[in-house]
């Protein structure tokens, strides 16, 4: 069930980071991030939406680089279908 999967409310924040800039460090990501965890939480939680299919990352100068796999409008309609789902 890949990239239909539902994000928890910290993996929808780090989604929208990464769309928001394109791409991203976890060292960046948790910049963005309101009330940010820890880097190691971080980092946890890229490798969740990496193995659900929503990002995927380069070696970019000894560090790792996440992109976004899902569009931002496609990311919107699932997000608006499970909320809908949620309270109907």
């Amino acid at each position: 069930m890949l990239m239909t999967e539902i994000l928890s409310r910290r993996e929808r924040q780090i989604m929208d980071v990464l769309h928001r800039l394109g791409q991203a460090s976890a060292a960046d990501i948790e910049a963005a991030l309101p009330d940010a965890p820890s880097y190691s939480a971080v980092r946890a939680h890229l490798r969740t939406l990496e193995e659900k299919g929503h990002l995927r990352h380069e070696v970019e100068q000894l560090r790792y680089v996440y992109f976004p796999t899902v569009n931002p409008e496609r990311a919107r309609k699932s997000a608006v279908r499970h909320l809908v789902d949620t309270f109907v």
